[in-house]
Parts: C-alpha cells; structure tokens; sequence
C-alpha cells in the first residue's frame, strides 16, 4: 500500500490509541483508596446497615448459617457491614465486647440472632430473603445519615483512625464507636468447633467515646489511646497484635446516639475500610480489560494496513 494511503490508517490509529491511553489513566487512578506508600487509608460515606450476628463456634446451628454469610454480605456490598459477636463462654474467638455490646438487647441469647441497626431479626436460622427484609427496612428507618470520613494510617505497628462527622445534630448526646474485625479467621485446634474451619468479620477490638463528656469504654486494656476529641472530629490510636495480618484487618466506625435508656439508641452512620492489599489488586482487574480493548481496536487497522 502507497504512503499516501497508509498516512490516515496511521494517524486514526495514534488518535484512537491516545484517547484509550487518557481513559486508563483516569479510571485507574486510586479515588478512596490506599496511596502509594500502602500504609494510608480513606474512604467517605455512613451510609452502612450495621448487621451484628450473635455466634459460636461450638453452635451447630451456626454452622448452616456463617458458611453462607461472606456471599450475603458480599453481594449487598457497601450496605451492610456485618460484625460477628462470638459467645464469651468456651469460644476461642469471643470476647468481653460481646457481653458488654449486646447486654442491651437481650438477657437470654438464642446462637445464631441477627440486629440490623440494634433492631432483632430472629434467633434460630434466618434465610437470605429475610435478611433481605431486615436490610430494607434497617435503611428505611435511618433519617439524616451522619456522613463520616474516614482515615486510616499506620504507623509502624499502630493504626491511627480519624472519622470526621458532619450533617448531623450536635445537640444531641451521640458517641463514635471504633471497632476492629478480623477476616479469614482459623480456630485453634483441639477446641469446640462446629465444623466451621475459616471464620468471617471476627470482632476483638472496641473502643467507645461519649461526645460530649468523653466517657469511654475499650478492649483489650492497654490497646487504645486517645489522640484526640473535639464534637465531630477524633482520633484513636490503636495497637495492633503482632499475630494480626493486615490484609485481613477491617476498620469500622460507627457514630450512634445516647438515650436516658440505653435500648432505645439509634445507630446514625457506620463505614467501614478494609485493609491490605485489596485496593492495588482492584487497579490491576481494572486496567487488564482495557489493554484488551486497546489490542481489539488497534487489530483492524493493522489488518487494513496491510491489505
């Protein structure tokens, strides 16, 4: 084929390769994500459904229900966040937090019971299509989400955790609970197991601050300080185990009113980020389509050249 003729093959060919090019740029490039020295986080919203499932290791009923909770929540997305409180009582992954978090709802606990926003769903086995119900009507009670950014860093072994507030009501008392769960959590051996071997949004870290008067309750002792409190902006540090992996690590926060009875508190936001290496991979499965696009679009006018 004469120059003359190629010359337009060509030019349509750097044309259509640049504006690809521009296009990966901007949609991979990271937006509430983890920057490049993989040690900070960010993300805004407080729109979450807090979906708190009481659970244990040595419940057998648990097990029909825990082995389908990853695919629930991970197809409901960023609407719910679930926080599996394990019994205190001969389970290796409970703690004192789920005593102290769900002495609110119930004296007598039935294993496995789901709360979406502190509302009860059902003790027993509860089906998809009746969480589903919980999840719509947890969101149709919410009015005015406080919307929360949230920052994440670390620094050496401490994750310093930042969540500002703001569009909500400042007159009323409130309080910013940080919680820290753990993924992919396998059971020591030789212990009560219901046959579950890899467990899900395990929660072992807690840390509760009163707004206006700055009353906290945290666990484990000796884990948490307090950087900061000022109304809709704190700060706490807290230490991270060294038997903690942080690809597994989950940072939650939710922002929750105080009422005289304690029962009656509603939670106004949550959010949360999770950590690791999720945020570099999602680039990588974002840009692999898009250089197989731009292998598709220059192929013709390869063909054409040649012809």
């Amino acid at each position: 084929m004469k120059g003359s003729t190629l010359a337009p093959f060509v030019m349509a060919f750097a044309h259509r390769l640049g504006t690809l090019i521009i296009v990966i740029l901007f949609l991979t490039y990271p937006t509430n994500a983890q920057n490049e020295s993989n040690n900070s986080w960010s993300e805004k919203g407080g729109y979450s459904v807090i979906m708190e499932q009481y659970t244990a290791t040595w419940c057998d009923i648990c097990e029909s229900v825990d082995s389908w909770m990853p695919e629930y929540t991970e197809a409901n997305g960023n609407r719910v966040i679930r926080i599996a409180l394990h019994d205190s009582i001969d389970d290796p992954l409970g703690s004192p937090i789920t005593d102290y978090r769900l002495e609110k709802y119930s004296d007598s606990l039935v294993a496995p019971s789901f709360w979406f926003d502190g509302s009860i769903t059902s003790g027993g086995t509860p089906d998809t299509t009746t969480l589903h119900r919980s999840l719509l009507s947890a969101e149709n009670e919410r009015r005015g989400d406080t919307e929360i950014n949230l920052s994440v860093v670390l620094d050496s072994n401490e994750l310093i955790i930042t969540p500002q507030l703001s569009n909500w009501d400042q007159s009323q008392d409130s309080k910013v609970i940080f919680l820290i769960l753990e993924d992919n959590v396998v059971i020591p051996k030789n212990t009560n197991s219901n046959g579950v071997k890899v467990h899900h949004d395990v929660l072992f870290a807690y840390n509760e601050i009163h707004i206006n008067n700055s009353y906290q309750w945290a666990y484990p002792d000796g884990s948490w300080s307090e950087l900061s409190s000022q109304e809709s902006n704190l700060t706490s540090k807290f230490t991270l185990p060294e038997d903690k992996l942080l690809q597994n690590i989950e940072i939650v926060v939710i922002h929750e009113s105080i009422a005289t009875n304690n029962s009656n508190s509603k939670i106004l936001g949550a959010l949360a980020i999770h950590l690791g290496e999720e945020n570099a991979n999602s680039k990588t499965n974002i840009f692999v389509p898009f250089v197989v696009i731009i292998c598709i679009s220059v192929l013709p006018i390869l063909i054409q050249s040649r012809q």
